[in-house]
């Protein structure tokens, strides 16, 4: 169901822009950090050219590091976009406020994005509470899975490259309106087919899905894991566990490399199902086209994790 839903959208997004994608200036060189800003950053250049992506593969940007060509490639752009060099750690080594030819964008530090800090107190049991111990902690970045967020980028992304551009204003103009209905009739999608789950209760792996989570009206209570390289004690296992039997968790959300037999600690003797949500789009082919599925793919991951637990009470093999 999903999945045609998906083809759908990508398809009517894609003939909306084919007529806006012919230009005569020269080519922009443009260079994105990971897959879900390269994927907008394609729609908004259409036939324009070709962002180059700097993250790819199954690597995250936490272990990512710089090859020579990936140097090369930032150090010939006209413009990069990326996240926030608190997120792109790699990209401190590249000296980025040292160029007078470099336009870097990070996202997070634009006006108009929504951010929220971190929950790093591993457990939150309601929406808006706060440790008085975090009020001030660093922000959550993961700004991309807030559909907000999303089309407040992809204007970023059209002013910019209007700016270094212009004789293609109205490409760069017609493709990013193009792309935000899009993203409307997306977000109306997943909207409708997470409604059934506002009252469920899920536990995250590792906690990033919290602008997904606000976006949509889904309910988290804690993560098991706040860092990658974090072995979560037995003491706070412990205490999620009691949490999933007390909140009746429906659901365990892990990320791709973690491992399912912690997740089936916490669930306990409960009905609980377990998905693993990629946040990131790793194992997707970069292009146009992943954005969509990377949010589709989110919402199918936690659809089937509640038809987990619901085919557990009701005794399906």
């Amino acid at each position: 169901m999903i999945k045609k839903l998906l083809k759908s959208v990508v398809a009517t997004v894609g003939i909306m822009m084919m007529s806006y994608s012919i230009g005569n200036a020269k080519e922009l060189k443009v260079v994105t950090s990971i897959k879900p800003i390269h994927s907008l950053v394609s729609r908004v250049m259409g036939d324009l050219g070709k962002p180059e992506l700097l993250v790819q593969g199954g690597v995250t940007p936490h272990i990512f590091r710089m090859k020579p060509s990936d140097f090369r490639k930032i150090a010939s752009a006209d413009v990069l976009f990326y996240v926030s060099p608190k997120f792109e750690t790699f990209l401190k080594s590249t000296s980025l406020a040292e160029s007078d030819t470099l336009n870097a964008i990070a996202f997070a530090e634009q006006d108009g994005i929504i951010l929220h800090p971190f929950r790093d107190s591993k457990i939150w049991f309601s929406e808006g509470e706060v440790d008085e111990e975090h009020k001030h902690s660093d922000m959550d970045l993961h700004i991309w899975l807030d559909p907000s967020n999303t089309r407040r980028i992809v204007n970023i992304i059209k002013e910019t490259l209007s700016e270094l551009d212009p004789e293609n204003t109205v490409t760069y103009v017609k493709n990013a309106q193009a792309l935000i209905t899009g993203l409307y009739e997306q977000e109306e999608l997943i909207r409708e087919l997470l409604r059934p789950l506002r009252d469920s209760a899920m536990i995250v792996y590792h906690d990033a899905f919290q602008y997904y989570e606000k976006a949509f009206s889904l309910r988290s209570f804690g993560a098991i894991q706040l860092k990658s390289d974090e072995t979560p004690s037995v003491k706070h296992l412990t205490a999620l566990k009691k949490i999933a039997a007390e909140r009746n968790v429906t659901c365990v959300l892990g990320i791709p490399g973690t491992h399912p037999r912690i997740a089936m600690a916490v669930m306990g003797d409960t009905t609980a199902g377990y998905g693993v949500v990629d946040h990131l789009g790793q194992y997707l082919e970069p292009g146009p086209e992943s954005y969509f599925q990377l949010m589709f793919e989110i919402t199918q991951s936690i659809v089937d994790c509640q038809e987990k637990e619901e085919a557990a009470m009701f005794g399906a093999n």
